[in-house]
């Protein structure tokens, strides 16, 4: 039941969740994190035995091309490979012109039946009949639905 929701040590992201990869603006904030690596590289592998010795200048330049050469790579492939492996959109919008309602009442996971904190209050502060039924992927069955509040999804009702 509800009260479970609240005995949770975590938040799950349920595993219908994609991200899109052709999209990696998140990854592109570690590019020069990673450039930092492999400057921090070029520098702690100077003057090691058996290999090359520089100093000055030359290292600091050496450091930063390596910073330059990293991070411009990084932003390459996220820009260009990345999205060779990314699904492609479609043309045509498959849910144009549908509502909320119509769309909630084919798929169980919405901005509302996947917030606990949401479904708690539904129960115990709003009082709703039924509450807001909290989602877990594989437990669809037991979501009651409550056009009330938003919450239109009925196993049945699923094809």
């Amino acid at each position: 039941g509800n009260a479970s929701i609240m005995q949770r040590p975590n938040i799950r992201i349920p595993a219908s969740i994609t991200w899109d990869p052709s999209v990696p603006w998140w990854q592109a904030l570690l590019s020069p994190i990673i450039g930092i690596m492999a400057a921090c590289l070029v520098f702690k592998g100077n003057c090691e035995e058996g290999y090359h010795c520089i100093k000055g200048v030359t290292l600091i330049a050496s450091c930063t091309g390596a910073w330059v050469v990293s991070t411009a790579l990084h932003l390459c492939v996220l820009n260009f490979v990345i999205p060779m492996f990314g699904k492609s959109l479609p043309e045509e919008d498959p849910c144009a012109g549908a509502t909320f309602s119509d769309l909630a009442h084919r798929v169980p996971c919405s901005w509302f039946t996947a917030n606990p904190v949401h479904c708690l209050r539904s129960r115990h502060v709003y009082h709703h009949s039924p509450p807001c039924s909290y989602f877990e992927l594989g437990r669809e069955k037991y979501m009651r639905p409550n056009p009330k509040i938003g919450v239109f999804y009925e196993e049945s009702a699923k094809e």
